[in-house]
Parts: C-alpha cells; structure tokens; sequence
C-alpha cells in the first residue's frame, strides 16, 4: 500500500498540470477541472494494481481516466440542468458565446453516442492524438479510429452551428 501511496504521489506531481489543462480544456470550468483532476487520482489508485507498464508510460492512461471523469462531470451537470460556478478558461472569455456552444455539443454528444466514442473524440479532437496513438493505446485498428470519426463528425458539426436540437 504503501508503494501505491508513494507511485500516485509522485504521478501527480509530475502530471497534474498536463491533466488539469485537458481537463479545464474540455470542461471550461477551473472547479470542475480540479475536481476531475482530483477524480482522475483517486481512479488511478484505485486500478493501479491493474495497470500494466507500456513503453508509452502513465500519461496515456491517466489521459484516459481524466477523459472519464470529465464525460462523467459533463454528463452529471447536464442531467442536473447546471452551468458550471467556477471562472471559465481564457479562451472561453474570448468567445464566450462558441465556448459556450462548443461545451454544450460535447455534452450533448455525451449523451448520443457510447463511450468509446466519446474517449477517441476526445482525445483526436480535444487533445489532439493522432489517430495512429489512439488505436494503438485502446487496442482497436485504426481503420475503427477513423470510421468512428467519421460517423459522428457530421452530428458533431451540425451541434455546433447550433442545429440539431
């Protein structure tokens, strides 16, 4: 237990800041991005005895678990009907209104398509991986990358000029 204390420790000094910038990029909210980020820790010493060391190393796990704990949050405020209290991420103060927009088709398309969907948009769209690295890392071809895209990339366009309501 101890060893696991120590290993999750050291991972978040290491990563938090790169998973707290994922984070807030795909919530727009700095509380809930540290509350993902908190979500993501607490997920990885949960299953770290299951992790399995890749030549890749933690982060495209920890990507994964902190893209769960955001669709979780996205999915959890959009049941309850809330808009995020925390202050919004620089670029949403830009353009607030298309920040607003895009948060609300990523909520929406959480809600339309499953959950391995949801994780390969993410991470092409938001954190930008290459389709290659996202087949690889969930073991899947990336032909299945690509044709996953594809299928909803035109449901994604259309949430975000606004339609599809």
């Amino acid at each position: 237990m101890d060893e696991q204390v120590r290993t999750i420790e050291a991972l978040h000094r290491r990563y938090a800041g790169v998973l707290y910038d994922k984070c807030i990029r795909m919530l727009g909210d700095r509380a809930e991005a540290e509350d993902a980020v908190q979500e993501t820790f607490v997920g990885a010493f949960r299953a770290l005895s299951t992790y399995r060391e890749s030549e890749r190393g933690h982060l495209p796990w920890l990507y994964r678990i902190a893209t769960n704990a955001c669709l979780k949050i996205l999915r959890t405020r959009r049941r309850k009907g809330a808009e995020p209290l925390g202050d919004r991420e620089p670029a949403a103060i830009q353009n607030p209104e298309r920040a607003l927009q895009a948060h609300q088709a990523l909520e929406r398309l959480c809600r339309e398509v499953d959950q391995r969907t949801m994780e390969i948009l993410v991470a092409h769209y938001i954190d930008g991986i290459d389709q290659g690295s996202i087949a690889e890392h969930l073991g899947i071809s990336r032909r299945a990358v690509v044709k996953r895209l594809s299928a909803v990339r035109g449901k994604a366009e259309l949430l975000l000029q606004g339609g599809g309501r």
